[in-house]
């Protein structure tokens, strides 16, 4: 699989990355209120409650180059209407910034999901190259957020220009990559083929959910993704006004968090490719659970202190990256390939379905800041217990797959 390939992620997560950082900051810079930072955040994921099991359909039917290339257009033109409107009402901010960060954020699943996609149907060693897609992730958490810190003073409608030609460059890649990404997924489709007539009406949306919700370790896994989704969509709405109110300190500081973070998970997915060497995922799956319970807690009984803000965040996670790549390698090792990329974009729903209700709930929650940290306990409660469960679910699974090569090893 080509390196280019990592390189362009990396560009297209890095403008991702610079467009959360940006929401977050310009909604509470511009209004003043964690109550519109919540209706923002709210906006920002509630639309990828109906479009992302259609991102996923449309990669297995129509594949991923149209579709990356449609999404980076769309992208690209949410960014120059934040640049050439000039916002009038406080709500008018945070309907704009949620709508764009919306589409910001529907284009970032199908990113994911399309990589999941590539690396399922062409990658040699794909836990090693899922591992690397993590790694890009989290360079472009710390790529982005610096970029709108050294740039934010000069305005934010100047640092939106960057992220267009990212999104922009992204597109030229995959219109140019047109005969290598056909011939791949050409040769999948050609071994798919016969089974896809048998079975149409069985991989509708319906058979999907069903495969999921009689997956036990799959369910398992979505909720500890939606334990630490919760917790990190707290952090990334509220986060700038817990640093304004609680540590007064200005609120271009948040972006430390996510740079931090970044750094912290960069070395994360050092730390998982040596240890998963040594260990079983079993293993890794305790250790994650163990850094996440534990640093979030700890966040949580220093509320005045940023250094334990930032510290702790990033602490954690490292135990998300393991969580993260462990997950994508479930999915791609029980869902089977020519419906990995729908029945992923319905996974990924599930697992961000609770970043709404979190904006919804700060959008109610009249400024309160002691909310917004029992919210933080009762999803380390979630992941703690999801955790256990998927460590049960994952040791079985093991043993079948153990069970299964035996028997094909075993000669006739």
């Amino acid at each position: 699989m080509s390196i280019l390939f990592f390189y362009l992620l990396f560009f297209v997560l890095t403008a991702d990355g610079l467009m959360v950082f940006l929401t977050s900051v310009i909604v509470y810079q511009l209004t003043g209120s964690i109550e519109y930072s919540g209706l923002s955040y709210a906006l920002w994921w509630l639309p990828r409650i109906f479009i992302i099991p259609l991102i996923g359909r449309y990669i297995d039917k129509i594949g991923v180059r149209a579709l990356s290339i449609f999404s980076d257009v769309v992208k690209v033109m949410g960014c120059l209407f934040l640049i050439c409107v000039d916002f009038s009402s406080n709500i008018m901010v945070a309907v704009s910034f949620g709508i764009v960060g919306s589409i910001i954020s529907i284009g970032n699943s199908q990113t994911i999901i399309a990589y999941e996609k590539i690396i399922a149907l062409i990658s040699d060693a794909k836990e090693h190259h899922v591992n690397i897609m993590s790694r890009m992730d989290f360079l472009a958490m710390i790529a982005g957020p610096l970029v709108g810190m050294a740039l934010l003073d000069y305005g934010y409608k100047y640092v939106l220009a960057l992220p267009c030609l990212l999104y922009i460059s992204n597109a030229f890649f995959f219109y140019v990559k047109k005969e290598a990404l056909r011939a791949e997924e050409n040769d999948v489709h050609s071994h798919c083929t016969a089974d896809k007539r048998v079975n149409s009406d069985a991989l509708s949306l319906k058979r999907h959910v069903l495969f999921i919700f009689t997956t036990p370790i799959i369910v398992s896994a979505v909720l500890l993704a939606v334990g630490n989704n919760m917790f990190d969509g707290l952090v990334e709405s509220s986060g700038a006004a817990l640093i304004h109110r609680e540590m007064n300190l200005p609120i271009k500081y948040f972006g430390m968090i996510d740079v931090a973070a970044g750094v912290c998970g960069v070395i994360g997915t050092y730390l998982y490719g040596y240890i998963k060497r040594a260990f079983d995922r079993r293993v890794l799956l305790g250790l994650s659970v163990t850094l996440i319970t534990v640093s979030s807690s700890v966040l949580i009984f220093n509320q005045s202190s940023f250094l334990f803000f930032v510290g702790c965040y990033a602490v954690s996670i490292i135990g998300k990256v393991f969580s993260g790549n462990i997950g994508r390698m479930i999915r791609i090792e029980v869902i089977p390939s020519h419906v990995l990329a729908s029945t992923s974009s319905l996974i990924m729903l599930l697992n961000q379905s609770i970043l709404p209700l979190v904006g919804m709930l700060l959008y109610f929650s009249t400024g309160s800041t002691i909310l917004v940290y029992a919210l933080m306990g009762v999803s380390i409660l979630i992941t703690l217990a999801s955790g256990c469960l998927l460590i049960i679910y994952s040791k079985r699974h093991y043993e079948h797959l153990r069970a299964k090569e035996n028997s094909v090893s075993k000669p006739a």
